[in-house]
């Protein structure tokens, strides 16, 4: 009984993939990412979305000084508050602006539209933890830990997607080397 051979996209003569192979891995990569990207947003929807109903503190249960129901946060630290409903609102309209687009099966088969995609999710994700930061600490010397935490997980974002830039600005000067890095611009 023959057993079935694995498939190996085979070189053409000029060191490329053949249309198919690409088209193909595309398609993959494409599906792979709009499903993660989904679930990401929805998770992020779903938080900001709770976060916004019953904010950080509390609210205010009698009318002693206080109207009921007005965040405690938003009497206490107004800045704070301030910087929380504005990147939590920021947050919740990203998320909602990527599930939407995400629904749509022909706008992310472009690479462009994905890229942005991408950016529209770390602005949903910085949003949201700067709300967490806002929100989540009183003190100013737990703040200040928290910022310098967003500070390096955004220089690591950006770190990232700059050797990422470099890595494929080499692989363009070098088709002959990096075939497969260089067909996915």
């Amino acid at each position: 009984m023959a057993q079935p051979q694995p498939h190996f996209p085979q070189p053409t003569n000029n060191g490329y993939l053949s249309e198919n192979d690409d088209t193909e891995n595309q398609a993959s990569f494409f599906k792979e990412m709009r499903g993660n990207l989904m679930i990401v947003a929805i998770l992020a929807a779903g938080s900001t979305y709770q976060a916004g109903l019953n904010p950080p503190g509390g609210d205010w249960q009698d009318d002693q000084g206080h109207k009921a129901g007005t965040p405690i946060l938003h009497d206490r630290f107004f800045d704070r508050y301030q910087t929380f409903f504005y990147c939590n609102a920021i947050s919740f309209l990203s998320s909602l602006v990527v599930i939407i687009l995400l629904m749509n099966k022909h706008f992310y088969r472009d690479m462009k539209k994905v890229k942005a995609l991408e950016i529209t999710m770390v602005l949903d994700l910085f949003s949201f933890m700067a709300a967490y930061a806002a929100g989540s600490c009183r003190r100013v010397s737990s703040s200040i830990y928290v910022f310098l935490l967003m500070g390096a997980v955004f220089i690591y974002v950006l770190t990232l997607a700059w050797h990422h830039s470099v890595l494929r600005a080499i692989a363009n000067r070098f088709p002959e080397h990096f075939p497969s890095i260089q067909n996915r611009t």
